[in-house]
């Protein structure tokens, strides 16, 4: 039954959008970014933590990133996240323990797909490091085929990894190979079968040789649009050998689970060369589609989210975004469920992507000014009563490592703030305007090098009570408050008792 008494309101995300005080490739600060001021000086602003241990991440070091903040979002208290729960089961070699451990130290080799880099968001070389180890302690023959990053990392970084890893058999960019999203690209995924299990790839002198060719070349790429190439033939995956992908972060692993363990991707005859090979995650990367079936160690579980509690209260729900970060704020704000708890009370809406290669700089306005004409539309029929939406500009710009393009971006998404500001004002609707973790902000690093990773800083929020302006922030000192606190300050805003899990509101009756 829907609940009518409830203040309607809307949550805005700026993805990759933080606060750096340094004007030096600073997008957001060259941007002007004057709606999103005008929205932080005219209402209830700070800055709040979206990084590290707030978000469940290693250390406080860790940057955010789009899964992690999500999640925190929607679950409203700090999750334990996939690193640090792997880096505990490495610590106690209770990983090497497990049943799927054993089953894959029977086979004859193990094929360790990696994204080769310490980059921390997808994966962690240590991981692969570990896992080596234990192959030569068991003398199992492996082998190590290494996507290369150059996103997480700096852009150009591939070799102080690679020349770490032994029994390379194939090395290819994230962008080229394996880590589609979202169902955005998924001839990644066949062009990775083609090239890791048939050999369809060109062979290379060695590793070092292609890489310098590729950055001769193609000057302004980076090592995420590598092109595969075949490091050493007899090292590819053979149809009777073990398979264990090390990345642990979902949103770009699943596809390959599903390629291995469904055929999805791939024809008959493909799926055929590897009937009888054995394929693992270091995590489970969806549990609802039970991807992989096969896993190291338990993924985090997430339960008494923001989304269930609005649902148990009759809440109608609107959630709006583009292709690229759709799972970010259905599955991963949900506490990873693919589907919605509630169809009659939540509607999805996916806004196609360009199919760009990741290479987003290229259009640097992204879809942001549909996602937002989307949320007006829905904002003004009054169908909905919590309406939130995700605008990815800054962060899938930023990890192109282009500033005007960048600045481009943040502009689109300021221009886009200012409209569902003054829609929202207009029509007496609550706003928060906020971000899931940094990037644009700092695009050059200390050494002014280009910088295409995430950050650790701090991000604003601006919450605009226009239901009630009878609220002020329960303490204004930046860092107080992180992405946790937001589903309980949602509930207040809307007039809904928050869930007692979750950590406290930002805000209180003035």
């Amino acid at each position: 039954m829907t609940n009518k008494s409830v203040q309607k309101t809307v949550l805005c995300v700026m993805d990759g959008l933080g606060y750096s005080p340094r004007v030096e490739g600073n997008a957001v600060v060259a941007a002007g970014m004057q709606n999103l001021t005008k929205a932080r000086n005219e209402n209830l602003t700070t800055l709040i933590k979206a990084s590290g241990n707030e978000v469940g991440l290693d250390s406080a070091k860790d940057a955010g990133n789009s899964e992690v903040g999500h999640n925190a979002m929607g679950a409203g208290v700090t999750i334990k996240q996939g690193l640090s729960l792997l880096n505990d089961a490495f610590a106690t070699g209770k990983i090497f323990e497990s049943a799927v451990w054993q089953k894959i130290s029977t086979y004859p080799k193990l094929n360790i797909i990696i994204l080769c880099s310490n980059g921390r968001v997808h994966s962690n070389i240590e991981h692969l490091f570990k896992v080596i180890a234990q192959c030569e302690k068991q003398n199992l023959p492996f082998s190590v085929i290494a996507i290369t990053d150059g996103r997480d990392v700096s852009p150009r970084s591939a070799a102080e990894f690679l020349v770490q890893v032994p029994n390379l058999a194939v090395i290819g960019g994230r962008g080229q190979i394996f880590m589609d999203r979202y169902q955005a690209q998924t001839e990644m995924l066949t062009k990775a079968f083609e090239v890791c299990v048939e050999g369809k790839a060109p062979l290379a002198k060695n590793w070092r040789a292609h890489l310098d060719e590729f950055y001769q070349a193609n000057p302004n790429l980076s090592d995420e649009q590598i092109p595969p190439a075949i490091i050493n033939p007899d090292l590819l995956i053979k149809n009777g050998e073990a398979i264990l992908l090390l990345n642990y972060r979902g949103d770009r692993a699943v596809e390959t689970a599903r390629m291995f363990d469904h055929g999805d991707y791939i024809s008959a005859e493909q799926k055929a060369l590897i009937k009888d090979c054995y394929f693992a995650g270091i995590l489970q990367y969806d549990a609802e589609m039970n991807l992989p079936e096969h896993y190291l160690c338990e993924p985090p579980v997430i339960n008494n989210t923001l989304t269930a509690w609005l649902c148990a209260h009759g809440v109608r729900q609107y959630t709006v975004t583009e292709t690229v970060k759709f799972g970010h704020m259905t599955y991963f704000f949900n506490g990873n469920k693919s589907a919605p708890i509630d169809p009659k009370l939540e509607t999805w809406l996916e806004i196609p992507s360009d199919k760009l290669n990741n290479l987003y700089s290229k259009a640097p306005k992204m879809k942001a000014v549909e996602i937002t004409d989307k949320l007006i539309e829905n904002i003004e029929n009054g169908k909905f009563d919590f309406l939130k939406c995700n605008l990815p500009n800054p962060d899938m710009v930023g990890h192109c490592g282009n500033f005007d393009a960048a600045v481009v971006a943040c502009q689109t998404v300021d221009e886009c703030v200012g409209r569902l500001y003054d829609v929202c004002r207009k029509n007496k609707v609550n706003l928060i305007i906020t971000a899931d973790h940094g990037n644009a902000e700092e695009m050059i690093d200390e050494k002014g090098k280009v910088k295409t990773s995430h950050t650790n800083n701090l991000v604003p929020i601006a919450i605009c009570p226009f239901a009630n302006p009878n609220f002020k922030l329960a303490n204004t000192e930046n860092g107080t408050y992180g992405l946790t606190n937001l589903a309980a300050t949602i509930c207040d805003l809307m007039g809904i008792p928050a869930d007692p899990h979750f950590n406290p509101s930002m805000i209180q009756r003035a």
